[in-house]
């Protein structure tokens, strides 16, 4: 037993609650916490554990007034008048000397003994300590309860408006409700003016007679709008739940949680880029602006993948992002005559999950990726940036460390600058020099920007800075070991985009693209005989970015797959993207398009000529006087001699008259002696 103590009896269905106050070799006292005219009585400590009395916690909470305040002086007040007779403390347990200590202590107190007595109950009652003899202010008026049956207006007298003023009453606070409910709350630029004026009229609406002085003042509408509705249950309700989940609603945690490792999740996302770029091979055409994907890791913030290009965001291009992601980038980087080393980005292998948004890796398209790599997709909800963060905000960065430098960018309104100037006609950036510069912003912050914010776990040391490589390394060793490694042209080829393309003897026909390939060839595929079977069409994966190269799916295997390469009749189209090369097709074929209505229109007039010589012919047939039938037949070859004879004649005379000049050189016949038999005559054509 302690002192203090409260204990719990029932007695006919009702608790008592009892506190110990004093504690005796023998015997207890104790004293009733509810009753108000309770004082302690006496129990012997055998009676006491007959009694079966079970302790609780102390019911009674004290609070502690706060400095100089009113309830602070009560305390002090209370506290100084009975510590006298706290001197003699066991004396206050017997009644009669109980009195006579109060007598005495009533001659040189102003205080009355009702107080006394009171003041002395509650301290046994509350605690025993100075803070149970501080008022229960708390407990005052009628915390959370609107009182509307007032009869007069609260608050200060009007000095300025004329009229008394009006009484809130619950029908009055229906309408306030009704107007805020019904009108404010559910529309985004509504303020709280626009929903008094409401509410006056519905005031008006249902009382046509009030007084225009009697209306409700905008301090009262105000004070009951703040009294009876929180504040973030008004952004909620004025804004709508996709925007308030996204944007507004507090953050419950951190992306690092529950990521503990390097490889536990990658992010993937992308963006169009704020800048306009120009053709490789063109300058004066602006290709337009270029998609960036990317792909990070949670736990260290590293940029594991990339895909800068022209595709749209899609499946087959976050692939190519992935594909980037799972193998090394140093052949990577060097494509674009950037050299770096494995460890300054380590990055290779395959994550345990993925999340990306509904669009891309949603339905069969990441069946390859779960069933073949073991990794976990995850869909972000519709309208949650938020629910990949890390990746979210990357694309700012990026943003900031390129585009201070270069030309052609995004203008915020229209992309026109003053004076009517497009901002576009600037562009002077091709796409892999664009590709090279985020390359080198992604390394820079991989390898040296430290990260703001990053939430460190409790394991990790004080000394590792928040950068990503740093991040990246020390999870490695100590966290996850070493990401799955798989083959990486393998892994390439079939994170590619597969789609149909059609064979015939000229080869594969892929996006207009012909190819060829060793093994089709042997196969006998390209022939040019209709007997030799080959297949209509095939699966195919491309690369987006390379032309060059395409591969061939033979079958279901995983592992399988034919290398094809551009035949020479496509060979106008190496080295480009398939969007390079889908543009100069079309402008071929518009090209083509365009002489061709030129045929269609030249073409009756030709038709009109070539039936105005047929027609000439046939009517001098018909004028013509004909000899037998045998004798025509029987003369076709001497005809034919005769005729060849009279062009000939009419050659040379043509020429003749061409060739006429006023002198003529002397002409020297060399080895006159060999030359002095040849015949010279008008060769036969036949001959040659």
């Amino acid at each position: 037993m302690y002192l203090n103590q409260v204990y719990e009896e029932y007695h006919d269905d009702e608790a008592v609650q009892l506190r110990v106050v004093f504690i005796h070799t023998d015997f207890l006292m104790l004293i009733d916490i509810n009753d108000e005219n309770a004082w302690p009585f006496k129990v012997s400590t055998t009676e006491f554990a007959n009694l079966g009395l079970t302790p609780i916690d102390d019911p009674i909470f004290l609070n502690s007034p706060a400095p100089n305040t009113t309830a602070e002086q009560y305390r002090d007040r209370a506290f100084s008048t009975i510590s006298p007779l706290l001197d003699t403390y066991f004396d206050l347990f017997d009644k009669k000397r109980r009195n006579e200590r109060i007598k005495t202590l009533l001659t040189t107190s102003s205080e009355s003994r009702l107080y006394v007595t009171r003041q002395l109950r509650r301290y046994w009652q509350r605690g025993m300590s100075p803070d149970a003899l501080a008022p229960d202010y708390s407990k005052c008026g009628a915390p959370g309860q609107v009182r509307r049956n007032v009869k007069n207006k609260a608050g200060a007298k009007r000095t300025v408006s004329p009229g008394k003023g009006t009484v809130i009453t619950e029908d009055i606070a229906d309408l306030f409700r009704l107007a805020i409910e019904g009108f404010y709350l559910l529309k985004d630029d509504i303020d709280l003016v626009k929903a008094r004026i409401k509410a006056i009229g519905y005031l008006k609406s249902k009382y046509p007679k009030i007084d225009k002085s009697e209306l409700p003042t905008d301090a009262q509408f105000r004070y009951f709008f703040q009294r009876n509705y929180l504040n973030h249950e008004v952004i909620q309700a004025k804004t709508s739940q996709i925007i308030y989940e996204k944007d507004i609603a507090p953050l419950k945690s951190t992306a690092t949680v529950n990521n503990f490792g390097p490889g536990a999740r990658y992010e993937i996302d992308a963006t169009i880029s704020d800048i306009y770029l120009i053709s490789e091979h063109d300058p004066d055409r602006i290709i337009g602006r270029p998609i960036m994907y990317k792909v990070k890791d949670v736990f260290s913030r590293m940029t594991v993948g990339l895909y800068v290009g022209l595709e749209n965001p899609s499946w087959a291009t976050a692939t190519i992002a992935l594909a980037n992601a799972f193998c090394d980038k140093v052949e990577y980087c060097r494509r674009y005559g950037i050299e770096i080393s494995a460890s300054d980005w380590p990055s290779i292998g395959i994550p345990a999950s993925i999340t990306a948004d509904r669009g891309e890796m949603l339905g069969k398209h990441g069946d390859i990726l779960v069933n073949r790599f073991g990794i976990t997709l995850t869909n972000t909800r519709a309208y949650h940036g938020n629910d990949k963060g890390v990746i979210e905000r990357t694309f700012k960065t990026t943003h900031v460390d390129i585009l201070p430098y270069a030309k052609g960018r995004v203008e915020a309104v229209n992309g026109k600058k003053k004076a009517g100037k497009r901002n576009e006609l600037e562009a002077n950036m091709t796409l892999s020099e664009f590709t090279k510069l985020v390359i080198l912003a992604e390394i820079n912050r991989n390898n040296n920007s430290p990260v703001k914010g990053y939430d460190f776990e409790a394991d990790m040391p004080t000394d590792l800075p928040a950068i990503p490589l740093k991040l990246w390394n020390w999870g490695i060793a100590n966290r996850t070991g070493v990401l799955r490694r798989v083959d990486q042209k393998t892994v390439t080829v079939n994170l590619l985009p597969h789609e149909k393309a059609t064979v015939s003897v000229n080869g594969i026909n892929f996006k207009g693209l012909f190819y060829t390939c060793e093994e089709a060839l042997r196969l006998g595929w390209f022939h040019r005989n209709k007997a030799n079977a080959r297949p209509n069409n095939v699966q195919v994966a491309y690369n987006t970015l390379d032309t060059n190269t395409i591969y061939l799916r033979p079958d279901n295997q995983f592992e399988n797959y034919w290398v094809c390469t551009l035949h020479p009749r496509s060979r106008r189209y190496e080295n480009m993207t398939f969007i390079e090369a889908a543009s100069i097709l079309k402008e071929s074929n518009q090209t083509t398009a365009i002489y061709k209505q030129e045929e269609d229109y030249i073409a009756p007039d030709l038709q009109v000529e070539i039936e105005k010589i047929v027609q000439q012919a046939t009517d001098r047939q018909k004028r013509t006087k004909f000899s037998k039938k045998t004798h025509r037949l029987q003369g076709i070859g001497e005809n034919r001699d005769n005729e060849r004879n009279l062009e000939r004649n009419k050659n040379r005379i043509e020429q003749t008259t061409q060739s006429e000049v006023k002198h003529v050189a002397t002409v020297t016949t060399i080895h006159s002696d060999k030359h002095s038999k040849q015949d010279f005559s008008y060769p036969d054509l036949d001959d040659f």
